[in-house]
């Protein structure tokens, strides 16, 4: 089936030859891999078989209708169009898909403009004039019987002889009714590759819109994937976060910790600093009851000095034992941060 019958049959077989030498040439120059190269060889060589089998002026073996060819041409179209997306190396070979695709639309375009009635027409009964056998058997002369001829039978009696010598009506009806025939054949012939070629062209635009569908479902695919593969990064980057937050928070909880055990020394230190100097006090109010008055005097001073002392190391044990709980706190705050942190990450 063609639109336009603009192309004949010569330079259409040329573009066949052509057409399956470049998708045997080109792969192997461009490279790529098994399954790419594979689909240009295998349809060139079958492009070339083709063409070499039709009855069409460069055909080798002419045995192939060029109307049947007509059919291989739209389905090469179909394969070459098509190939790139069912077997799935339209985005690792993008080369030879752009190939494929451009050779496959040129081969459409060729198909679409062929004239695929090459050959002797067939010839309508109808339109032929009605045999005129009588008038010619009327109007030739009458020559005589060479020697050795068949003798001529005479006319049965009662017979003219000039209706004898006219062509048989029963055999002109018989040889009507065998052309009458082979047209009708010849008739229901075309109209079936007629059929063949309309159902080739409704499966070309099938396939293309199914090469689209899909082609429109793998880019709807690609966004998906895009979209998971952003989900997941933006997932591993808050799960480093927690991560160094939870480090951060053990860390300060850690830090928090031997701060409570210092303020706990330090407690026990000026604790043990305010009996002391309790110890001194008590011990120079004594000795100032029991020495002269400068020496009372001197132990009275020195009982005053341990008793401050005393007063400073238990005001900083206090301040110490705040310390020691507010730093407590803070690591039970910070633990707790650390282990809801590290249940998250989990």
């Amino acid at each position: 089936m063609s639109l336009i019958r603009r192309l004949p049959a010569g330079l259409h077989a040329v573009a066949d030859y052509t057409v399956a030498a470049l998708l045997i040439l080109v792969p192997l120059v461009m490279k790529g891999s098994t399954t790419a190269v594979a689909v240009g060889v295998v349809i060139g060589a079958v492009v070339a078989v083709l063409s070499a089998l039709t009855r069409y002026p460069l055909g080798l073996i002419k045995v192939v209708p060029f109307t049947v060819h007509s059919a291989g041409d739209y389905l090469v179209a179909v394969l070459l169009v098509t190939s790139p997306f069912s077997l799935r190396f339209q985005h690792t070979e993008p080369h030879l898909t752009v190939f494929y695709l451009a050779v496959g639309l040129v081969v459409l375009a060729v198909s679409l403009i062929t004239d695929y009635q090459y050959g002797p027409q067939p010839v309508d009964p109808a339109a032929q004039p009605a045999p005129a056998w009588p008038a010619l058997v009327e109007s030739a002369p009458v020559e005589p019987a060479p020697v050795g001829s068949a003798p001529v039978e005479p006319a049965p009696a009662g017979q003219d002889p000039a209706v004898a010598g006219r062509p048989n009506p029963v055999s002109q009806g018989s040889l009507a009714r065998e052309l009458a025939t082979a047209y009708e054949a010849a008739t229901q012939q075309a109209v079936a590759q007629q059929a063949a070629a309309q159902q080739a062209a409704a499966n070309l635009v099938a396939a293309q819109k199914g090469a689209a569908e899909q082609m429109a479902a793998q880019q709807a695919a690609a966004r998906q994937v895009a979209k998971y593969q952003a989900a997941a990064e933006r997932a591993a980057a808050d799960q480093t976060a927690a991560e160094q937050a939870a480090q951060v928070a053990a860390e300060r909880a850690a830090a928090y910790q031997a701060a409570a055990r210092y303020a706990a020394e330090q407690h026990a230190a000026h604790q043990t600093a305010a009996q002391e100097a309790a110890a001194d006090h008590a011990a120079h109010l004594a000795a100032a009851l029991q020495g002269t008055s400068d020496e009372a005097a001197a132990h009275r001073a020195a009982a005053e000095l341990a008793a401050a002392q005393q007063a400073e190391h238990q005001a900083a044990a206090e301040q110490a034992w705040a310390a020691h709980i507010a730093a407590e706190q803070a690591w039970a705050e910070q633990a707790a941060v650390a282990a809801a942190q590290a249940t998250a990450t989990s």
